[in-house]
């Protein structure tokens, strides 16, 4: 231990050696003291243990002191060295400092709140190589004027990490290269940001280069800015292997007495990198150099070359890389050679590039052009190139899409379009012929076959007539465009908006030979009348799903319901008698009944929007109580109680579709229940009258699309009166006119379809009178009838509103039918069963008609 200060080499020449394990400890440590000193101190190795040879200074340690003095210091193989205060490489001028420290665990400690000094007034020079490890307070190299500072970190595992700033040429000359897998990294004492200064003060010269020969990928990292020229002079190399990362932002020639340089360079073997949050023109000499390299984004930045309103590319190539950011260049570029779009994220130019004849590639990510962009363009697969720009001839392997996120627009290429595998996106807001949407113009001719994606951009569908035109083509428009839909229709894809489907054709309507491509919703086919609309697959479905739930919803006669309750002969409570001569009395007070009725209808409607027609099958089971309410010498009157379930299966179709195209599905279950209340009058008289509610729930599909809704929701219910008089006559036969008034109203919930078109009910609700009259015929307890009905539907049918469209059905108004029935009674009218089958048709024609059929069991307790 020396108590004061260690001079090695004071006048002359002194060397120490520190090895195998050994210890010094002094306050200040001088190597190279005065003019004509010439100091070596060399610390190295370990004991057998693995105690390092370590040399520690409790105050400054100066390397090359006076003018005239040389100092050397050597840390070499698992060496240590430390000092509490200031460092400085080469302190007056004229003097010389020369460090190395060299080797794994080859380490100097130096305190972080303390300057670093490499040649501060003289000729300083540090080398870190072969996994050396300096850790350090702020450095500066090159400090006063005519001082020459030069630090080299060389090879893996090479480590210079400054706690503050870095100045490189603060007022002297000082230089600093990062070498084959070394790093070099700085940020302040806790962790705060630090800056890297080149060219510090007017007067100062300063270089700094990050590259690598061996592979191994050379790192200067810097919490804050990188200043590139302050109010000096800077130079910046990034070449092959190199990688920089700013925290913030690089500034280049910030002052007017300054200058700044910046290279960053790479060729096919390897591309230097600077990573940046922005890079920005300051207003002195500025000279940014992309030429192989990438400038890569590390944050969003709409003004990613802040202040360079023009830059020419050098001979390989401009390479920006987004890094999964959004970034913006307002720049006009120019040169021969190329531009690369590197990394998820997006690029947008806005500048006028047309000068730029280089190749465009666009690797990666989104380049949005919405300046001018000259030269070829190559859209590789994954990436996409988006905009309201121009850009030259265009070779599709990715995703075009004109327009910006958010917002519709054109994009143009000057010049030729080739697909190679790629796509074109569009939005729309499908509509009529106005309707707002992306379009891609190309002024040079097409070829080859692009599948195109037509998204809806909030459009509720319409009639089109021209189209809307998507693509314009100036020359020869050879290529074939082919839409992506949702659906198809006779083989072609479409894509649906509300109830319209849209289909992609190239000519206008009026115009087939202008080799532009537009979207129509209007159907051509010589089955449709002209300019009939192309609707979605989904829209015969929702046409008759009103209608189909009011079928379902209906109630039945008293004689379908509970079968035949009047009996003639003397006693109408007894199995006896011929049944002659009277109008017939009332059998049963209290009991209970089943019945189970089935049904087909085939509608072809009188009036159908869409030009839908629909079919239906039907099965309702329902159970019913009925109990004696009050009797007098007059009549009797009943109450019932129901609960029932039914069950629907319908099938839709559109007459101007193609194959099956609209052909849906509609499946329906129904649970409700309902209360009657009956007077059975001794003369033959009845009134009756039903109440009815049900639940129901339907799904919903359509060729070629599948499901269209699930489960949707509906409830209905309907009020019935019907009321009629037995007339007897002679040998056991009667005769029974009837009228019935039914009401019926069946609503389903708002749904939104597979396509995202909303779909909501509209006239949802029903009023049929009936008229009909029975001619029956009692055998003891068989009774045996046939019955004629006209029927009319005093209400205008069914709506429903797909997207804005409204879309009507009504059936034809005035229906007649015919039927047959018979109930059977036993054990002195303990026991029935009762049926009836019928027909019935529309008076406008045959097409629409109906048939079913009941049956049922009554018990009387």
């Amino acid at each position: 231990m020396v108590g004061d200060g260690l001079v090695v080499g004071d006048t002359a020449a002194g060397t120490l050696l520190i090895d195998a394990g050994g210890t010094v400890d002094n306050n200040s440590g001088y190597v190279g003291y005065q003019a004509g000193g010439v100091g070596t101190v060399t610390v190295q190795g370990s004991d057998g243990n693995g105690n390092a040879s370590t040399w520690t200074n409790d105050g400054q340690l100066v390397i090359g002191v006076e003018s005239g003095s040389t100092g050397t210091l050597n840390v070499l193989n698992g060496g240590r060295v430390t000092n509490t205060t200031d460092v400085v490489i080469g302190w007056d001028s004229g003097s010389t400092g020369n460090v190395t420290v060299s080797g794994p665990g080859s380490t100097w400690e130096h305190s972080s709140g303390f300057g670093f000094r490499i040649g501060a007034g003289g000729t300083g020079t540090l080398d870190i190589n072969n996994g050396g490890v300096v850790h350090s307070g702020q450095g500066l190299i090159g400090g006063s004027s005519g001082s020459d500072g030069h630090v080299t970190v060389s090879g893996p595992g090479s480590i210079w990490d400054p706690f503050d700033n870095i100045y490189v040429g603060f007022e002297g000359t000082g230089e600093l290269d990062v070498l084959d897998g070394a790093t070099v990294s700085t940020e302040q004492t806790g962790g705060g940001a630090a800056t890297i200064y080149i060219g510090f003060y007017n007067g100062g010269q300063g270089t700094v280069t990050v590259s690598s020969s061996t592979g191994d990928t050379s790192t200067l990292s810097v919490t804050d800015d990188l200043r590139v020229g302050v109010d000096g002079a800077a130079v910046m190399n990034i070449a092959k292997g190199g990688l920089v990362r700013v925290g913030d932002n690089v500034h280049i020639a910030d002052t007017g007495t300054s200058s700044g340089t910046l290279h960053l360079n790479g060729d096919a073997t390897g591309r230097g990198v600077l990573e940046t949050g922005s890079v920005v023109s300051g207003i002195g000499t500025v000279d940014l150099d992309l030429n192989g390299g990438i400038l890569r984004a590390n944050r969003n930045e709409a003004n990613f070359l802040n202040g360079f309103t023009a830059l020419t590319v050098g001979t390989e190539g401009a390479w920006i890389d987004t890094n999964t950011h959004d970034i913006g260049i307002s720049t006009a570029f120019t040169g021969t050679s190329a531009f690369n779009k590197l990394g998820a994220g997006t690029l947008t130019l806005t500048g006028n590039s047309s000068t730029f004849t280089g190749n465009t590639e666009v690797q990666a990510g989104t380049l949005q052009v919405d300046g001018i962009l000259g030269g070829p363009t190559d859209v590789l697969a994954g990436a996409r190139l988006t905009g309201i720009g121009q850009v030259g001839v265009t070779t599709n392997r990715g995703v075009i899409a004109p327009g910006h996120v958010g917002s519709l627009g054109t994009l143009t290429i000057a010049g030729n379009y080739t697909p190679a595998g790629g796509s074109i996106a569009i939005r729309t807001q499908l509509g009529d012929d106005s309707s707002p949407t992306d379009r891609l113009v190309i002024t040079g001719s097409t070829s080859g076959t692009t599948p195109v994606t037509v998204t809806n951009f909030g459009g509720t569908g319409a009639q089109t007539t021209e189209g809307i035109k998507v693509i314009d083509v100036a020359g020869a428009s050879s290529g074939t465009f082919t839409l992506l839909g949702t659906t198809t229709y006779e083989g072609d894809q479409a894509v649906v908006a509300g109830a319209y489907a849209y289909r992609l054709y190239q000519g206008g309507a009026s115009t087939p030979a202008d080799g532009d491509w537009y979207l129509r919703s209007v159907l051509r086919s010589v089955s449709a009348p002209p300019d009939t609309p192309l609707y979605q697959p989904g829209v015969p479905s929702y046409e008759a799903y009103s209608q189909i739930l009011l079928g379902l919803n209906g109630v039945p006669t008293l004689q379908q319901r509970v079968g035949n309750r009047f009996w003639g002969g003397a006693n109408a409570s007894s199995s006896t008698g011929n049944g002659n001569g009277a109008s017939g009395a009332f059998t049963e007070t209290n009991g209970m009944w089943v019945r189970v009725e089935g049904g087909h209808s085939r509608i072809d409607p009188k009036y159908s929007t869409s030009g839908s027609d629909y079919e239906y099958d039907m099965v309702k089971t329902q159970v019913g109580l009925d109990a004696l309410l009050s009797q007098d010498d007059s009549g009797k009157l009943v109450g019932g109680l129901s609960v029932h379930y039914v069950h629907g299966s319908a099938e839709s179709s559109w007459r101007y579709g193609v194959g099956n195209y609209g052909a849906g599905d509609i499946s329906t279950d129904g649970y409700g229940l309902g209360g009657t209340l009956t007077w059975y009058g001794n003369n033959g008289f009845y009134v009756d009258g039903t109440a009815q509610a049900t639940w129901y729930s339907s799904d919903l599909s359509a060729h070629p699309v599948g499901s269209l809704a699930n489960s949707n929701d509906a409830f209905g219910y309907a009020l019935s009166i019907e009321g009629g008089k037995r007339i007897a006559m002679n040998q056991g036969w009667s005769f029974t006119p009837q009228a019935q008034l039914i009401y019926s109203k069946a609503r389903f919930d708002n749904f939104s379809d597979v396509f995202g078109a909303s779909v909501r009910p509209g006239r949802d609700d029903s009023l049929q009178g009936r008229l009909g009259i029975s001619l029956e015929r009692q055998i003891n307890r068989t009774h045996l009838y046939g019955i004629a009905n006209v029927y009319n539907e005093f209400f205008d049918g069914t709506s429903v509103t797909v997207g804005n469209q409204s879309f009507s059905s009504r059936k034809d108004r005035l229906w007649a039918g015919i039927g047959v029935g018979g109930s059977h009674n036993w054990d002195n009218d303990k026991y029935s069963i009762y049926g009836e089958g019928i027909f019935n048709t529309s008076l406008a024609g045959g097409d629409s008609h109906g048939y079913g059929a009941t049956i049922g069991f009554r018990m009387r307790w």
